[in-house]
């Protein structure tokens, strides 16, 4: 007996459900372009080795929110603490003082939320660093 991979290439590997009679070919290549047999469900097929695509990235998931706490934390770990106020008082009125509120008073930091949104780019923050900084502050 002989095995096939989930994309039907030949190999020598045991893959249990998934056994064919033995190939003529069985070259286990992987360099694209040479001949290597390929099960198409009733028979071995010589055809031009094509490598499987690359596995999808990893699903991230990025918190909704954090507390204010680790807002405050990963900021300061980032360095950015301190800029957070001169950010705000750069905003005009009245998105400042609708962002002094948010950040005194706040229990917890949306995601998406306009009040950072307006700050990011005040911290030199983008979309991916933002998601991390979420990431990170949910680990504290």
């Amino acid at each position: 007996m002989s095995y096939y991979d989930m994309f039907g290439w030949y190999t020598s590997i045991l893959h249990p459900g998934r056994e064919a009679p033995a190939p003529q070919n069985t070259s286990e290549t992987t360099t694209p372009g040479e001949l290597r047999a390929n099960w198409d469900g009733y028979q071995w097929v010589m055809m031009e080795y094509v490598a499987p695509p690359p596995p999808p990235p990893p699903v991230v998931y990025v918190p909704p929110a954090i507390t204010m706490r680790q807002a405050r934390l990963t900021l300061l770990a980032a360095g950015l603490l301190d800029d957070v106020e001169a950010a705000i008082n750069a905003l005009p009125e009245p998105q400042k003082s609708a962002a002094k509120i948010e950040w005194e008073y706040s229990n917890e930091v949306q995601r998406h939320n306009g009040f950072v949104s307006a700050l990011a780019p005040a911290l030199g923050l983008s979309e991916a660093q933002l998601d991390t900084m979420f990431i990170q502050g949910s680990q504290i």
